[in-house]
């Protein structure tokens, strides 16, 4: 499994202290790219994310594709972005038709899951049903999504930092540090071995 952290504490923390596993199981921003609040601006936001990737075309591995959007009708040119492989968010199964339609265009994707059941209109069971490609699992913050996870063997998922307990858990560096380290050594074993990978979280990690 693929793991992404966005822009914010999480990722920096992981550049400066953890960079071995960088590239091989986990992408902080920039490597991994979900710039959500450029794209709730308006409804035409996901041009200028669409540019910004373009921008960073080199730095950027993984990227959250934007919601809603048919290739066909993306005033953008993405064949400059085929380097990215796309994370497209599925919040109906309709939106499946988007996925195929950039790998049409030659795009590598992931079909992504969105963790709150508020956007999307689909159970757990519909998705692994419907999709036939790569799964990534969108916004985890709790262990029971990433147990979840783990259980239906998605290839890739993004996660926040409640993840690792509370902010006070998440303030101690020297505790963060080997918490994350444990967790990424046991996410990079092979899929059916990581069951182990629970006992290094707090008692009072997620729901």
């Amino acid at each position: 499994m693929i793991i992404g952290i966005g822009r914010g504490p999480l990722s920096y923390f992981v550049w400066k202290h953890l960079r071995e596993f960088i590239g091989s199981v986990v992408l902080p921003y920039p490597l991994f790219y979900d710039a959500k609040r450029d794209l709730l601006t308006n409804k035409y936001a996901y041009i200028n994310y669409l540019r910004k990737l373009q921008l960073r075309r080199k730095e950027v591995k993984i990227a959250v594709y934007p919601d809603y959007i048919p290739p066909n009708k993306v005033h953008v040119n993405l064949s400059l972005l085929k380097s990215i492989e796309f994370i497209v968010p599925i919040h109906s199964l309709e939106d499946l038709a988007i996925a195929a339609e950039l790998e049409a265009l030659g795009f590598n994707i992931y079909y992504g899951f969105a963790s709150e059941p508020h956007y999307r209109s689909y159970t757990l069971n519909d998705f692994i049903r419907a999709v036939k490609g790569k799964k990534w699992y969108l916004g985890i913050s709790t262990k029971r999504e990433f147990q979840e996870a783990l259980r239906v063997g998605f290839d890739g998922a993004d996660i926040t930092g409640f993840l690792f307990g509370k902010n006070e858990d998440r303030k101690n560096a020297l505790k963060l540090r080997r918490m994350l380290t444990d967790f990424l050594k046991q996410v990079s074993k092979p899929q059916g071995r990581q069951s182990s990978i629970l006992e290094f979280f707090p008692l009072n990690w997620g729901v």
